[in-house]
């Protein structure tokens, strides 16, 4: 047994030398998810342990004759993610009786890293004493990590107050660090090794004047668009799709019926963290987007139907987005918290109405501009698509950085539309819709409002949990038009409109007249001797119609017998 406890103690100190300040090395999976409960129940304890106290966050612990108090101002608890490093401007307040030897470190590394750690030596100290205590980090990626303290014992020194350089991977410095202690458990009330004291550190994204101009040139395009596609729509169609609402029934069924709960299964059974399935979820309960309406033109579906899809959807939202996160939200966060930016959806509601009627009168009363005005509707749509994925994603950055760490989030996100264009377009095929009606109604419930489920995010959650959630309906917007891309590139191809096909038409057509010049000098023979041989008949039967004429206008034609004559 005593064998046993000496393997023990050796593997543990060979992990405790590995580790340097902390036992327990953090790491997440590819959803973002800590499984380690030792690492939760740190986190744990270190929440219970901070609270905010005017314009400071105070962490403390005290034990018998020993306390030790940090004060940091919460302002400076909060990032930016960049290549700047950021201090923290605490003070460390403590009064022992023994000495311990203080250090600190970050738990998600990937996420940031201490810049010139060190560790204190705090000696006994009579009356209580306050020291300025700065810590300087480098943030690498938007998110939230723990600075995590552990107080241990220490051996008996000269000095009463010492800074000592940390790195994990230089021997040396550990083995000072680790001579300098009575042992590596803290001194807390269950004698455990856990960090005792900690703060939470978040990292935000930078809202950049790139953002703004993103966001002005969306807009313009969005109006633009739906102004020409008003010029395009007919509105008998329109009334007709009223009168007889099937279309508009099924889409609305799938639209908040089934996404909702599509997003809500795929976040439930793929673990992901909180933020990414929240942010899935309002991804799914939100109203058709406005690029439904322009794959409706691409793809040769039926815009009249798609643009009554969308004002319902639109209008519903209002009702059904809060009902279905209610439903579902509470598995997330508290439900509380949630907020609807309902002057938010109404405008966005005016984005497509306003547009929309300006361009159906501008139809009504000059039809020749507005029959001119349609044939600008597809350069926009494609300008449309190429600046959201290029300059878009040049824009968000940050966000979509966290794709790389957490490689689950592709997939969800992208399960999320197509699921919803296969169960739409089959509902609507059972329900014996058209071609161009099915086709609709399942781009309809596919592409959602991704700037409404943004701004719900950014309203109902804490930064960084806003952003990090916003991972999932900006991942949804990149991958959910892969299938109608290759849906677009099909029907070009079969129509004969892309390059190729026109340059192999080009090839065909000239072969054509290559071989229509070679075969002309035959056919001009051929079409001379079959109209010389058409003369010579021609020529022939009027000599015998000629002869026939004389012969009946002769004397012995008109001559005749006298029998006949007596019997007529």
């Amino acid at each position: 047994m005593w064998i046993l406890s000496l393997l023990l103690v050796s593997i543990s100190s060979n992990i405790l030398r590995a580790a340097g300040f902390s036992l327990i090395t953090v790491k997440e999976t590819v959803g973002g998810i800590i499984q380690d409960p030792l690492i939760n129940h740190e986190r744990l304890i270190i929440d219970h342990g901070q609270f905010i106290n005017g314009n400071t966050t105070v962490t403390n612990f005290t034990r018998h004759s020993n306390s030790l108090r940090i004060t940091c101002l919460t302002a400076s608890l909060t990032f930016m993610i960049n290549d700047t490093n950021y201090s923290t401007k605490c003070n460390l307040s403590y009064h022992l009786v023994t000495p311990v030897a203080l250090s600190t470190d970050t738990d998600l590394r990937n996420t940031a890293e201490l810049v010139d750690p060190y560790w204190l030596y705090l000696g006994p100290a009579q009356l209580p004493q306050t020291v300025p205590f700065v810590i300087t980090i480098k943030p690498k990626m938007m998110g939230r990590f723990y600075l995590k303290m552990w107080v241990r014992d220490a051996k008996p020194k000269v000095v009463d107050l010492a800074r000592y350089a940390w790195d994990r991977n230089n021997a040396t410095l550990v083995e000072q660090y680790e001579k300098a202690l009575v042992s590596y458990v803290n001194i807390s009330a269950n004698n455990d090794s856990y960090a005792i004291m900690g703060f939470t550190i978040n990292i935000l994204r930078h809202r950049s004047t790139l953002e703004v101009v993103f966001r002005v040139v969306i807009a313009s395009l969005v109006i633009s668009i739906t102004f020409v596609m008003g010029c395009q729509l007919e509105a008998q169609l329109i009334w007709n799709h009223l009168k007889k609402p099937i279309g508009p029934i099924i889409g609305f069924i799938c639209q908040f019926g089934i996404m909702p709960l599509v997003a809500f299964g795929i976040a439930m059974v793929s673990q992901i963290k909180p933020e990414f399935g929240f942010g899935l979820l309002v991804t799914g309960c939100s109203p058709g987007g406005g690029g439904s309406n322009i794959w409706t033109v691409l793809l040769h579906g039926d815009l009249n139907l798609s643009m009554t899809m969308t004002f319902i959807s639109s209008i519903a939202a209002l009702g059904m987005m809060p009902l279905m996160l209610l439903i579902y939200g509470r598995f997330f966060l508290d439900v509380d918290k949630i907020q609807i930016p309902y002057l938010q959806i109404a405008g966005q509601l005016l984005y497509v109405v306003i547009p929309v009627v300006a361009g159906m009168l501008l139809k009504w009363k000059f039809p020749v501009i507005g029959r001119k005005i349609t044939y600008a509707l597809q350069p926009l749509a494609l300008f449309f698509l190429i600046f959201i994925l290029g300059f878009g994603t040049y824009v968000n950055f940050p966000i979509y950085q966290l794709l790389g760490e957490y490689l689950l989030v592709l997939p969800t996100a992208t399960a999320l539309p197509w699921i919803g264009f296969l169960t739409a377009g089959l509902l609507a095929f059972i329900c014996r819709r058209s071609w161009p009606e099915i086709l609709t109604i399942a781009i309809e419930t596919g592409i959602q409002n991704i700037g409404i489920a943004i701004l719900v995010l950014l309203y109902s959650m804490p930064q960084p949990d806003g952003d990090i959630g916003a991972v999932m309906p900006l991942t949804v917007s990149i991958f959910t038009p892969l299938p109608l891309i290759a849906a677009y590139i099909v029907i070009k191809i079969y129509r004969g409109e892309c390059r190729c096909c026109a340059s192999s038409e080009k090839l065909e057509i000239s072969s054509a007249e290559q071989q229509s010049e070679l075969l002309q000098p035959l056919g001009a023979k051929v079409k001379e001797s079959v109209y010389q041989d058409f003369t010579s008949t021609n020529d022939h039967l009027n000599v015998h119609k000629d002869k026939e004429e004389r012969v009946m206008d002769s004397p012995a034609a008109n001559h005749k017998p006298e029998i006949c004559q007596n019997s007529i």
